[in-house]
């Protein structure tokens, strides 16, 4: 019992850290990465164990059944790569397998490829100085002769990692969204996913109390506004402190 209690504790602690809304799509491989090292590890420790091995056994099983079924979509492996503290490094740190990580790869680029609009350059774009100064004007036109050979998304790969707290707030940078207009499109469109149902859950079984016996002419529509609503008003300490930080905006502003 206590062993069992040991890798449990393990899957909970793992389950908690999940749960928060801020935790994104790109915490999932990581996470069953970890639950399958605890079960390979009880697999070796218990492997003559008459009752542990079997259960070790049956449980990395199962979890590596749902592990191949994220190779169904590229979005696993896209938020990895897409959050700025990790890029390929770990994929290619943590999986064993050469041909895994280059089919991975394939997956990502393909994933790309049909993102990114079509027949225009994706290269960062760069600014174009409005003058009639001749020198200037000549140094533009040499900067147009370069062939650009790399999209937003060679370029980013290229780059070195960023440790950074919150991938979603590096995208929204300004100097992100300007040197990679499309990629950061798509890296925020999937790392607002989040890695567990819990938080949709939760608005869901709130949503069901709305609705009691002298509310239940509400339409669909309103229910819908009400969670809303609550959902937003837990912005209420982000939007103080911004204030605090950077006072509180005018109207125009606004």
């Amino acid at each position: 019992m206590r062993h069992i209690q040991e890798f449990l504790d393990a899957i909970s602690q793992t389950t908690k850290a999940l749960e928060s809304n801020l935790v994104t799509l790109n915490n999932v491989l990581p996470a069953m990465d970890f639950i399958l090292t605890q079960f390979e590890e009880g697999k070796k420790r218990f492997k003559d164990h008459p009752q542990l091995s079997k259960m070790f056994n049956s449980g990395w099983g199962k979890l590596n059944k749902y592990y191949i079924l994220t190779e169904d979509t590229p979005i696993y492996v896209a938020a990895l790569v897409l959050n700025p503290s990790h890029k390929w490094n770990y994929i290619q740190r943590n999986w064993d397998q050469r041909k895994w990580v280059e089919d991975a790869k394939e997956i990502m680029q393909a994933f790309w490829d049909g993102y990114k609009p079509q027949g225009i350059d994706t290269a960062p774009p760069q600014a174009t100085p409005k003058t009639d100064n001749k020198f200037l004007l000549f140094l533009q036109e040499q900067e147009e002769i370069i062939e650009v050979i790399e999209d937003e998304y060679t370029h980013y790969c290229a780059q070195p990692t960023v440790k950074v707290h919150n991938a979603r707030d590096w995208w929204l940078q300004p100097a992100q969204q300007e040197l990679y207009p499309h990629l950061s499109k798509l890296a925020l469109e999937i790392l607002s996913i989040p890695a567990m149902s819990a938080e949709p859950e939760r608005l869901f079984s709130a949503a069901k109390l709305m609705i009691t016996d002298r509310r239940n002419h509400l339409s669909i529509r309103m229910i819908q506004a009400l969670a809303c609503l609550k959902s937003w008003y837990k912005l209420r300490d982000v939007i103080v402190e911004e204030e605090l930080l950077v006072g509180p905006k005018t109207r125009d502003e606004e």
